[in-house]
């Protein structure tokens, strides 16, 4: 046997030893956390393109590599405890993460995580929006309401109001929120997407255009799944206005939700349990009032309580967010119509008495938000501990 050919077999035996123990994320948090998306940068010397895994012990932790982030859920994390996880490479790629595949040569993507239908995006050119329909929760029934997509679900009132979506109803004075004659659209000029162990990814890029068919906004949307139970699924949504063909002006309005939801009738009106960030219970107390989340729950007939939140961003504009959340199925995020929240005599010198805003031509406006599909209410789901979650991510760092 050639000495050198001994030379590569030591060396390459060395390099396995040294990745063994090879690089190490240390992770800690001041507050207990419960599937908690971490992201940390990428070390050097790292094949993005092959499949890695964070272990510690027994505990298995699947990753996804992008624009040179490391990103994976923890479990579980008490405040204070320092764990340590070793980056290894994968086997093989998990069946168990996040799936983003086109439905044949339809314009429809299917979201399943774990290998269970979680969502679909639709953005073909026959809606006048695209949306997100399902929301599957556990029990296997979908959080969302059905119609109009199925023309049999019910209710059937608000057309428009279409599952999980994105709207606005004054964008330089085109509706872009209903859907009656005389409305503007949102048309998806390219969609772009990526399945992951830890996460998948949807990238949209929309123009949103007046009842004339005249531009009026780009806006770019990114939403990322993680790879979560059933009981507690989370989606970040990331919505861009650009105004790349001049100013973008924001009417004041209470028609809009850049990001909203339209419930499951079983769930609403006199079963709605809607609560918010301060405490506040019901539309009485929440509609328009300013809080860091709102969660709309409710019991499924045969299935038990689900429901979910979304949570407002502290970077956002005007954050905490207003309300747009009615007993009869809608919530969104609006921080846009405060002279319509100002009839509520508790917004009164809490929030301005309008709510225009104009985004300046070459500049972006940015919204983030968290999605929290989970099962039982707000309080049994630790609502307010998951946006500790959002908003106090993991202190994540290599050794």
């Amino acid at each position: 046997m050639k000495k050198g050919y001994l030379l590569g077999i030591l060396a390459l035996a060395v390099a396995l030893a040294g990745w063994a123990d090879g690089p190490a994320l240390v992770v800690k948090s001041d507050h207990p956390m419960r599937y908690a998306p971490v992201t940390a940068p990428v070390p050097a010397g790292i094949d993005a393109t092959k499949p890695y895994v964070l272990k510690a012990g027994k505990e298995s932790l699947p990753v996804t590599i992008r624009d040179g982030k490391l990103i994976t859920v923890i479990a579980a994390l008490d405040a204070g405890v320092e764990q340590q996880f070793s980056l290894e490479p994968a086997k093989k790629k998990s069946k168990e993460g996040v799936s983003i595949e086109q439905k044949g040569s339809e314009k429809i993507l299917e979201i399943k995580i774990g290998g269970k239908l979680f969502t679909r995006y639709y953005y073909g050119g026959e809606w006048k929006k695209p949306f997100f329909w399902p929301i599957n929760v556990e029990g296997n029934v979908s959080l969302t309401r059905d119609y109009p997509m199925d023309p049999k679900g019910k209710p059937q009132d608000h057309p428009h109001h279409k599952s999980l979506w994105s709207a606005f109803g004054n964008v330089n004075g085109a509706n872009c929120w209903e859907e009656n004659p005389g409305t503007g659209a949102q048309k998806v000029l390219e969609v772009a997407w990526e399945s992951g162990d830890a996460c998948g990814i949807i990238v949209s890029k929309d123009e949103w255009v007046d009842a004339e068919g005249k531009h009026v906004a780009t806006v770019h949307r990114e939403y990322t799944f993680f790879n979560t139970p059933e009981s507690a699924r989370l989606v970040d949504a990331r919505v861009s206005f650009i105004a790349d063909q001049g100013p973008i002006q924001f009417g004041d309005t209470k028609e809009g939700g850049i990001v909203a939801l339209r419930m499951r009738g079983d769930i609403c009106n006199a079963k709605a349990i809607i609560t918010n960030a301060l405490g506040d219970k019901g539309e009485d107390q929440c509609w328009g009032k300013p809080a860091a989340w709102c969660d709309f729950s409710g019991d499924i007939p045969k299935v038990g309580l689900r429901g979910a939140a979304i949570m407002d961003h502290p970077e956002n504009l005007r954050h905490p967010s207003s309300w747009h959340v009615r007993a009869y199925g809608l919530m969104g995020a609006n921080c846009f119509g405060y002279s319509y929240f100002n009839e509520k005599e508790y917004n009164r010198g809490l929030i301005p008495e309008k709510g225009d805003y104009t985004v300046d031509a070459g500049d972006t406006l940015v919204f983030n938000y968290r999605i929290y599909v989970h099962s039982g209410d707000a309080a049994a789901a630790d609502v307010s501990g998951r946006y500790n979650d959002y908003v106090k991510p993991v202190e994540a760092s290599w050794k």
